[in-house]
C-alpha cells in the first residue's frame, strides 16, 4: 500500500503545483487512499521531497534531482528548519 501511495504521490507532484500537505492528502484521497496529513508527512520525508519556487512565485513539492549534494543540502535545510 505504501508504495502504491507513493507511486501515486510521484504522480501527482508531476501533474499538479502541490503546495501543502494538506492538498496533497486531498489530491491521494481523490485516487482511493485513505492518507491522513502524518502519514503524507511521512511519505515526503521517506521520499526526500523538495519544495522548490515555482515560476509565480510560489512553491510546490517536487522529487530531488537525483544527485547526493541536493539531498544532502536539502537534509540540512531540513535540520536547521526543523531545530
Amino acid at each position: 500500500m505504501k508504495n502504491a501511495r507513493q507511486k501515486a504521490i510521484v504522480e501527482i507532484i508531476n501533474s499538479y503545483e502541490v503546495d501543502t500537505q494538506t492538498r496533497l492528502a486531498q489530491l491521494l484521497k481523490q485516487r482511493g487512499f485513505d492518507a491522513t496529513q502524518a502519514t503524507v508527512s511521512r511519505d515526503i520525508k521517506e521520499m526526500a521531497l523538495l519544495k522548490v519556487a515555482t515560476q509565480n512565485g510560489t512553491y510546490k513539492y517536487a522529487l530531488p534531482s537525483g544527485n547526493r549534494a541536493a539531498h544532502g543540502a536539502h537534509k540540512l535545510y531540513s535540520g536547521m528548519r526543523d531545530g
